[in-house]
């Protein structure tokens, strides 16, 4: 069996394909509709030498005489298509962000159970849903006192000061709110618009009290061990 082989190109679509040179122009169309997505009856066919780069006339006979490779443009003639590569043309869902953070089967619950990312302080905090929890582990620690935070995945620990111990807004349980003395936080002491303590920019995190070690951890020097020159 004698088959042609045709650039087929539409909107969005430009592939290469085959086709028996016997196959009648409406069968075309019918094939067309799976390759390019337009119906047969909004169809409108245009044909053009590979050479020449001139239109061939379609006709129920010109796939037995087009040569090979030639470029079959498929347009459509509905006005009221859509062009799915121009995405302002499409209707789009928006989730707020409220929403979306309550949601427990999402790619940012997954990270804050699991300790990854900005949520890496946050010690599987989507589990807690005692208003109580770590109150006893709270107990022991104190606004001003010196302390070290472990950090999750490592052996290093971020030092800091305890600025806040109890209960926020933002999750249930207790948590301590620590200025760290380096830039190693995640924000100021604010959380959600709510004052918790106050710190520079980054110095601030907020950790449940079983990551929190008080006790005698003065302030590193990094530059202490430096050669003096």
């Amino acid at each position: 069996m004698s088959v042609v082989t045709l650039f087929v190109e539409s909107q969005t679509v430009r592939t290469e394909r085959r086709f028996p040179r016997t196959t009648p122009i409406s069968e075309l169309h019918t094939r067309l509709e799976a390759i390019v997505g337009i119906p047969p009856s909004f169809q409108q066919l245009t044909i053009t030498d590979p050479a020449s780069s001139s239109p061939i006339p379609v006709t129920p006979t010109t796939l037995l005489t087009i040569p090979d490779y030639s470029v079959l443009h498929v347009t459509s003639t509905c006005s009221t298509s859509i062009n799915f590569e121009d995405v302002s043309q499409v209707e789009k869902y928006e989730m707020q962000d409220t929403t979306y953070d309550a949601m427990s089967n999402t790619v940012r619950a997954f990270k804050r159970r699991h300790n990854m990312g900005r949520f890496a302080d946050n010690a599987s905090a989507m589990s807690i849903d005692n208003e109580d929890e770590f109150a006893e582990e709270a107990q022991g620690i104190s606004v001003g006192q010196r302390c070290e935070v472990a950090w999750p995945g490592s052996e290093l620990a971020r030092r800091g000061c305890v600025r806040f111990v109890g209960k926020t807004q933002f999750r249930q349980g207790y948590w301590i709110g620590v200025e760290y003395d380096e830039p190693v936080g995640k924000n100021n002491g604010t959380v959600d618009g709510t004052v918790y303590f106050e710190c520079a920019s980054l110095h601030g995190s907020f950790v449940r009290p079983d990551k929190v070690t008080v006790g005698d951890f003065p302030e590193e020097d990094f530059g202490s061990d430096l050669e003096e020159m």
